[in-house]
């Protein structure tokens, strides 16, 4: 969760971030006061919910279909696995009770 936080927060601050590198570099004259805060905000609330968007399609790809089994971490051999879906195995017709068996 923290991590999702700190992509949202970075997401917002990089339009602030790459106004104030181009002005270092073009060494502008220009008070700090006239800095287009509200251009700069607008910009960074969009790429944050342009980010978040991105963010839950991502996760939606990443995850199972219906159907499938969910396989939580689990250690082998002193190495970690990582969770991951697998799909559940049709079952056989012969598994299931004939019908000319008496009862």
């Amino acid at each position: 969760m923290i991590r999702i936080t700190l992509i949202e927060i970075a997401s917002f601050l990089l339009p602030f971030l790459l106004f104030f590198i181009w002005r270092w570099q073009t060494q502008s004259e220009v008070k700090l006061t006239a800095t287009p805060a509200l251009k700069l905000g607008l910009a960074g609330a969009l790429l944050a919910i342009l980010v978040m968007i991105l963010l839950v399609v991502l996760e939606s790809v990443r995850g199972g279909h219906e159907g499938d089994q969910y396989v939580p971490p689990r250690l082998e051999n002193g190495r970690v696995v990582p969770g991951h879906f697998v799909s559940e195995p049709e079952t056989e017709t012969g598994d299931a009770p004939e019908d000319d068996e008496p009862q």
